[in-house]
Parts: C-alpha cells; sequence; structure tokens
C-alpha cells in the first residue's frame, strides 16, 4: 500500500511539473500580439494579464474571439467587465456579442489600485474568460492560440504578466496545479544587429524596410530589403546609416 502510494505521489508530482502555461508577446506586422500555450493539455478558464510598454502608448485592441467557447468557434470571448456593460443577453444564452465597445480592455474604476490605465498610456489590463458546453469535449477552447493584438504608437519592449487582483490564470478545474510562464518581446520596426565579417555588413532588422543613408539626418533611400536580413560589402564609400521604415 505504501508503495503505490509513493508511485501515485510520483505520478502526480511529474504530472503538475508538466502543466505549464505559457503567455508570451510576439511583434507581427508591427501589431503586439499576446498568445498562449498550454504545454500538456490543461484547459484554462480565465486569463487576466497587465501588459506595458517601456516607451510609447498603447493604443488599441483588436483581433479578439467574442462570445461563448463552441465546437464550431473555439476561444476566449467573455470578459467580465465590458460584459456587463456592453452585451445584451435577450434570453437564455442569446446574447449579441456585436458591440463595438465590447473588448478584453477591464475598467480601472472596478478595481482603482489593481487596474493599469488603459489605452493611450503604457499600460492595459486585459480580461479573457471561456464558457463552453462541459459535455462537449470539442467547445473547450484550443490548448494554444491568439488572445488579442495591441496597436502601439512606437518601437518598444512589450512585457506581459499576470494581474493578481482578478485571478491571474485560472485552470479548469480550478484546483488544476499549473505552473505559469510569461515572456515579453520588442514590437515594431527596429535594427536588432549589425556584423562586420570577411569585409561584409549584415544587418538584421524586423517589421518594415530597411532603409540607408549617408548622414544620419537622410535623405534615406530605401534597400527594397523587407525580409529582415541584408547583406552588403564594405568599400572605401562613406559610411552608411540604416534605418527600419514600416509600410
Amino acid at each position: 500500500m505504501k508503495r503505490q502510494s509513493l508511485l501515485c505521489c510520483v505520478v502526480l508530482l511529474l504530472h503538475s511539473a508538466r502543466a505549464t502555461v505559457q503567455v508570451f508577446v510576439q511583434q507581427t506586422n508591427g501589431l503586439a500580439t499576446v498568445n498562449y500555450q498550454c504545454t500538456a493539455g490543461e484547459v484554462v478558464r480565465s486569463f487576466a494579464l497587465d501588459v506595458t510598454v517601456d516607451s510609447g502608448q498603447i493604443l488599441g485592441v483588436t483581433n479578439y474571439f467574442r462570445g461563448l467557447s463552441t465546437a464550431a468557434a473555439r476561444g476566449y470571448g467573455v470578459f467580465p467587465a465590458s460584459f456587463r456593460d456592453n452585451v445584451t443577453v435577450s434570453s437564455g444564452t442569446n446574447a449579441d456579442w456585436s458591440s463595438p465597445a465590447y473588448s478584453p480592455l477591464a475598467v480601472p474604476a472596478d478595481n482603482p489600485g489593481g487596474t493599469l490605465p488603459g489605452l493611450n498610456s503604457s499600460g492595459v489590463t486585459l480580461e479573457f474568460g471561456a464558457i463552453w458546453d462541459p459535455t462537449i469535449a470539442a467547445a473547450a477552447p484550443p490548448p494554444r492560440g491568439l488572445l488579442c493584438a495591441l496597436v502601439l504608437s512606437q518601437t518598444a519592449n512589450v512585457t506581459v504578466a499576470p494581474n493578481a487582483a482578478r485571478g491571474g490564470i485560472v485552470p479548469s478545474p480550478p484546483d488544476l496545479v499549473i505552473t505559469p510562464q510569461f515572456s515579453g518581446a520588442l514590437v515594431g520596426p527596429a535594427i536588432l544587429s549589425a556584423t562586420v565579417n570577411g569585409g561584409q555588413i549584415t544587418v538584421v532588422f524586423q517589421s518594415g524596410e530597411l532603409e540607408s543613408a549617408a548622414q544620419v539626418t537622410g535623405p534615406w533611400t530605401g534597400t527594397g530589403n523587407t525580409s529582415g536580413t541584408y547583406t552588403a560589402a564594405i568599400n572605401s564609400t562613406p559610411a552608411k546609416f540604416f534605418r527600419v521604415h514600416l509600410h
């Protein structure tokens, strides 16, 4: 009996160690996408997140799912505060999710001490929840996906963290042990590195077309390269300056 109990404990510990939920930011076409991944097939009921930028402002939120999670359309489309303020329930589960004001942005007045200011500031608090029919396995949200995309005013390092006031990440069932991991990213047009080797310069960049100029004040000329990597020979001509232009 003791051996069996010990074996069960070991199995449970190993399972818990694998139950990791990752929330991470990626840059996609100049937008900051907020994504999640459940590494062991676990299901998350809700996410409460704080997203901040180290420069500029967050101007908008887009590309988010709306409504209940069903076998035909799965995702995190229930935003508690915005549901309260912007969704009309006609009868039973029939609801109108089409309001332009319906979004995952939390309302600062609900918890002033635990909510970031919102749009046109350096930080937003986001709420994502899912409601589905537990008798239909295919209706649960997928183990990985996009939560939303954020529009930034300029290139910035974007950080994501749990919002403790709203529970952070809540698993389903709630007693499931998970290990959350959070990672940010540099989002927007930027030069990531410039190296010289063997008489050539290699510039690694993101989110736009690489431009060059003989002076830092310009005029700037497009290289026609939007691939993210630019290599050119170094010769006796004057030094070049590089920048990335977002089209």
